[in-house]
């Protein structure tokens, strides 16, 4: 049993890892030194991807996140609620009519398929009889195998004043399976470090 012994902390390990597979971690982020303010006030919110109901759940869900925070927030899908890519005419457009200070852009980075295993149990001699046959039965079992999709955001907030990037930071989220709860937590992340680092 000293296998045993030996793997469970490496499942229990795995499986608090996917339990939390919503939430979202802020692997690194930049800020502009040149930027010396005034924070911004009025962001207008972007999610870049082709699904439409996954830029209007992202683009609210941030939106409501900065508004509970004091910063003023607008949907881009509000005012151009076409599909695909915007043109630059229409999205300095929405800029202006809204009166925005910075616009806050988000997109899917990349996904990896990653693959965990924990051992299967060797064969040592256990003897005769049922204590024998149980231990055999344990050292026949195989690996367990865990296989889960790591996504990686990239955010980037632009102070239009300028029309340059002040803030940015690249998140991860593990199988996430449900948008509105991962862009949720996303947004409590980046919008407490973007406050913390004095840029909202």
């Amino acid at each position: 049993m000293t296998m045993a012994v030996r793997v469970l902390p490496c499942i229990l390990a795995l499986c608090t890892l996917l339990a939390g597979c919503t939430t979202a971690r802020l692997a690194n982020s930049w800020k502009d030194p040149q930027f010396a303010g005034p924070q911004f006030k009025n962001v207008l919110v972007v999610g870049v991807t082709r699904s439409d109901a996954n830029r209007r759940i992202f683009e609210d869900r941030f939106s409501e996140t900065l508004r509970a925070s004091g910063v003023g927030a607008v949907p881009s899908y509000t005012l151009i609620p076409d599909s695909g890519a915007i043109p630059n005419e229409r999205m300095r457009e929405a800029v202006a009519r809204v009166g925005a200070d910075a616009v806050l852009v988000a997109r899917v980075q990349r996904v990896e398929q990653r693959v965990e295993v924990s051992p299967g149990f060797g064969a040592p001699f256990y003897g005769r009889g049922f204590y024998g046959w149980y231990g055999e039965a344990w050292a026949g079992v195989p690996p367990d195998i865990y296989q889960y999709d790591v996504i990686t955001l990239e955010t980037t907030l632009w102070d239009m004043r300028r029309e340059q990037i002040t803030w940015a930071g690249t998140s991860q989220a593990i199988d996430p399976k449900n948008v509105s709860t991962l862009s949720a937590d996303l947004a409590k992340v980046l919008i407490a470090k973007m406050r913390g680092d004095g840029v909202l």
